[in-house]
């Protein structure tokens, strides 16, 4: 495959998992601890373990993803809580067609086998939460399976790609104590599209977006929410030299009204639930020499108020966050590749009321992680 359309295929937003399809299996494995608290005197922390094997022939990959995790959490005038338990495996499988038809096409399937943790107690529900603060943040779910298929086209310095999945999500129960069994979380229809061009001195440009369609949620076999569509448009920027690699990216999300359940029955709400959310985000990595590079990042988000007023049932305030990350990798000889990597954040959030209600409050928290791999 030419680089350009190599390039957009791994970028594919769909794509869980793509490299350059060489002969060979690769193993990645680490820790991961993560500790936060806020200003109401809130904390805790996760310890996650991940494994990400992946087999390559040909054309077809197959690629697997577990892991396990601890997670805590004390929240004042409650009992602490804690998790520790195996994660969900994703596996994954794909198929690349290239060079034999005027587009390139990539087949996949994501299935999640359900390894990891449901029916939780009512107590430790509140383990589950803001992406924003821990990286783990649904311990379980049912059967999915996501059918993907992606094409992808160049021509001359420029090239696109679009790509369609529809995600089956199965029942499974999420709590007895909370009265949450037999919950359907909804199927997911997803739609991505990227269009790129290569410039002089190494310069790559580009926008991209992607939106989604949401069944209806239904517990014990009655509707009971629909979240809005979503929708995700972005550009970007990178330069790829002989020893500093350099990306930067700004995204905008915007999501629909919802349907919330009133009177028996599914009912648009009046206004957005969710406010409009802006990222920006800037990376660069630095070889040292060829088997150990530098690697830092900064990434900056604001999520608007929602759209109803101060004061009602249904009104978020605004959020701000900033992130920073630095790492080392090096790789050897033998194939076997080490990394360590530290991050922090920063985060202000006003009162929210939905999902649930949480006074205003301001979140820090910071991570370390080692990695290990062999190729």
């Amino acid at each position: 495959m030419k680089r350009s359309a190599a390039i957009l295929l791994s970028v594919l937003p769909l794509l869980w998992s793509i490299g350059a399809h060489a002969a060979g299996l690769s193993v990645e494995s680490g820790v991961q601890q993560e500790y936060w608290e806020d200003t109401r005197d809130s904390s805790g922390s996760q310890t996650l373990v991940p494994l990400r094997i992946e087999w390559s022939r040909g054309d077809a990959t197959i690629g697997l993803l577990a892991g396990a995790v601890r997670a805590t959490v004390d929240i004042p005038g409650t009992a602490d809580r804690s998790l520790t338990h195996t994660l969900d495996t994703k596996l994954n499988l794909s198929y690349v067609v290239q060079g034999k038809l005027p587009v390139d096409l990539l087949f996949g399937m994501d299935v999640n086998l359900p390894t990891g943790k449901t029916d939780l107690s009512a107590a430790d529900l509140a383990l589950i939460l803001d992406p924003e603060i821990v990286s783990i943040t649904t311990f379980g779910e049912g059967v999915n399976v996501n059918p993907t298929i992606s094409l992808a086209k160049e021509w001359g310095p420029w090239a696109a790609g679009i790509g369609i999945g529809y995600n089956v999500r199965r029942t499974y129960d999420v709590s007895t104590e909370a009265g949450l069994t037999d919950y359907d979380p909804g199927d997911i229809l997803s739609l991505n599209a990227l269009l790129q061009r290569e410039c002089s001195r190494g310069y790559v440009g580009r926008v991209f977006g992607k939106f989604s369609r949401f069944g209806k949620d239904r517990l014990r076999g009655a509707d009971l929410f629909r979240e809005g569509d979503y929708r995700m448009v972005g550009a970007g920027i990178s330069r790829a030299g002989s020893a500093w690699e350099a990306d930067v990216n700004l995204r905008g999300t915007f999501r629909g009204t919802a349907e919330i359940r009133s009177g028996g029955s599914l009912v648009t709400e009046a206004e957005r639930s969710r406010g409009d959310e802006w990222s920006l985000e800037a990376s660069v990595r630095h070889a040292l020499r060829k088997d150990v590079s530098l690697s830092g990042s900064v990434r900056g988000l604001i999520v608007s108020e929602n759209g109803y007023s101060e004061g009602a049932s249904r009104h978020n305030g605004s959020k701000e966050k900033i992130a920073l990350s630095i790492g080392c990798d090096r790789t050897f000889a033998s194939g076997m590749a080490l990394g360590v990597g530290l991050k922090g954040f920063l985060m202000t959030e006003e009162a929210q009321s939905v999902p649930q209600f949480r006074e205003e409050r301001t979140s820090r928290g910071i991570a370390l992680a080692f990695r290990i791999g062999l190729n």
